[in-house]
Formats: C-alpha cells, sequence, structure tokens
C-alpha cells in the first residue's frame, strides 16, 4: 500500500528535503529575482533587500507537493513565485505592526525607509503576487490566495485583540497559529496538487499536511523565542513576552497551578530581560516548554501520516523529511 514509509520516517533520519526539486527551486529563485525588479530602482531596492535570507518555505511546499503529485514544471514555477511574493508583503506589514526592527538579522523594511515605503512596497507586493498568479490562467489558485490573505488578517487581528490578555487559552492559541501561519501553509500545498490537477483526495491529504506543518512551524517558532538565543534567531529573544503576544508555553501554563505566578510577572510593564528571563525559568518548571515541544512534535506525526495515500516517490518522501526537520528544530 503507498504510505506505509512516509508514515515511517524516523524522527532521526533527516537529510536535505529540497534535493529532489532543487532544479525547480533555482528557477523560482530567479523568478523571485525577475518579478520584483520592475517598478523602479527604489521597488527593486526593497525588493532584493527582501529577498535576503528567507527560508522560501512556501515555494518549496508548493513545488514539492505539486512535484508528489505530477505537476508539470511551468504550472508549478509561477505560483510558487507568487506565493512567495505575497508572504513577503505579509512580513512587511506584520513587521510595522509589531514595529520589529530586524528580521533574519538584517533591518526591517520600515526600519530602514520609514512607514509610507513600508505600506507601499507591501501593497505592491501584494498587487505582483496576485498579477502573476492571474496571468498563471487557473482561477482556483487566484481565489486560493485571496483566501490565504484574508484568513491571516483575521488572525493577526485577533491575536492583537488577544494582547496582554492574562486569560489567553490554549484552543484561542490554536486559532490563531492557524490563521496566522497554518492555513497559508496548508493552502501552499494544496495549490501545488491543484497544479497539477490532482484528485480530490490527495489535494486533501496535501491540504492536511500542510495545516499541521504550518502549525508546527508557528509553534517551534514561538518556542525558539523562548528557548533559543539571540544569535541563532537573528532578532531578540523574548520578544513575543514584550509585545504582549502569549504563545502556547504561556497559555498552557496559564491553565495550571504555576498560573497566577505567571499572571504577576505578566503584569509588570515594560516587560524588560529580568522579566523575560522570570517567565522562561517558571515556563520551563511548570512542564510549559516540555508541553508545547510535545505538541509541535505530535503535528509532525500527523504531517507525515497524512502523506500516506499519496503516490511513493522522491517527493513524498521529501514532503516527510520536511516535516522531521521540523522535530529537529525543537530539540
Amino acid at each position: 500500500m503507498p504510505g506505509d514509509r512516509a508514515a515511517t520516517v524516523s524522527v532521526d533520519a533527516v537529510t536535505d528535503p529540497f534535493q529532489a526539486v532543487r532544479p525547480l527551486l533555482l528557477r523560482v529563485e530567479e523568478g523571485l529575482r525577475d518579478a520584483l525588479a520592475t517598478g523602479g530602482s527604489q521597488v527593486a531596492e526593497l525588493a532584493t533587500h527582501l529577498l535576503a535570507g528567507g527560508k522560501r518555505l512556501r515555494p518549496a511546499l508548493v513545488v514539492l507537493s505539486g512535484n508528489a503529485v505530477g505537476a508539470k514544471e511551468d504550472a508549478l514555477v509561477p505560483a510558487a513565485i507568487a506565493c512567495e511574493i505575497i508572504h513577503m508583503a505579509t512580513l512587511v506589514h506584520d513587521d510595522l505592526i509589531d514595529a520589529s526592527d530586524r528580521r533574519r538579522g538584517v533591518p526591517t523594511v520600515h526600519a530602514k525607509w520609514g512607514v509610507p515605503m513600508s505600506v507601499l512596497i507591501g501593497d505592491h507586493l501584494f498587487a505582483r503576487g496576485f498579477s502573476i498568479l492571474s496571468a498563471h490562467g487557473d482561477p482556483r489558485l487566484v481565489r486560493v490566495m485571496s483566501d490565504v490573505v484574508s484568513v491571516t488578517c483575521a488572525g493577526e487581528i485577533d491575536e492583537i485583540q488577544a494582547q496582554w490578555d492574562p486569560e489567553v487559552t490554549v484552543e484561542g492559541y490554536r486559532r490563531r497559529v492557524h490563521g496566522k501561519t497554518g492555513y497559508f501553509i496548508a493552502e501552499c500545498c494544496r495549490m501545488g496538487a491543484l497544479a497539477g490537477q490532482a484528485p480530490v483526495e490527495w489535494t486533501s491529504a496535501l491540504g492536511a499536511y500542510g495545516a499541521s506543518v504550518g502549525d508546527c512551524f508557528q509553534i517551534v517558532d514561538d518556542l525558539l523565542d523562548l528557548t533559543a538565543t539571540a544569535e541563532a534567531l537573528g532578532k531578540p529573544t523574548g520578544s513575543d513576552l514584550r509585545a504582549g503576544v502569549y504563545t502556547l508555553p504561556v497559555a498552557w501554563a496559564l491553565g495550571g497551578p504555576d498560573g497566577p505566578a505567571l499572571r504577576r510577572l505578566l503584569a509588570r510593564r515594560p516587560v524588560g530581560d529580568d522579566t523575560v528571563d522570570q517567565v522562561r525559568a517558571l515556563l520551563e518548571r511548570s512542564g510549559a516548554l516540555e508541553y508545547a515541544a510535545g505538541q509541535a512534535l505530535a503535528l509532525v506525526e500527523q504531517a507525515v501520516a497524512s502523506l500516506r495515500v499519496l503516490p511513493a516517490g522522491p517527493a513524498r518522501e521529501a514532503l516527510a523529511e520536511l516535516a522531521v526537520e521540523l522535530a529537529h528544530r525543537v530539540r
């Protein structure tokens, strides 16, 4: 039965998950540079700045998912390029909303060029991405990405409304995470399947895989904000706490016996290094960090299991390995 291997990938067996589609990803990278070279020298300068250091997870998932169902390369590359450009637009606006001065170790757009330029380049990127999708010729892909932008914005609004709320719940956090990140990544996988004219069963399976990977990715990022070094993150640690954004470990601990002590710490303003250190110590002592890591690992298992229905091949293996790589980021 197809999928037995995909359902039993060891978390210790990580290779390069992108190797199977490396030539296609090089085409995507070249296409990104070409697509963002339009709009004048200032726009090109901003775009070049944004291209530096990105993970390219979303276009890689479009390509891998499409490859797994036999999609043609010329159908996948434009869709992958558009997904990354639209993702870049959300990052520009997200950094502005969060007042983040650095991303991936370099200044954010608004920190370097100002707020008006940040708003405009974000809008330009949205328009450019949808223009590429429209030229692709499949209206389903435009509709999918329109829904992605809508759901992402709703997730961000939900997060803003939950800022500084000491009564946040694990369920509320999971809803926000899926809106902000999981849904986008799920739809990138579905877009690859749609571009390949895949049957409904395969398309649904890839969407489920992407949802698990996307939710896991955000949980891991939130966890690393509490446990990694500033050098590894490319930005100060504890940035979520300083902004009043309470992620999974905090939400879980607030509902447990350490909740009252944690609430007293969270009530401090402004949130300085000492408070971040004390919150981190409480979360570690309470088991909240271990709980969040366990939830991320469970999502990895769900993602890998979703691939069972797909035909065996290098792309399916690569998707499984990509999910497993997330497990290693937790460790």
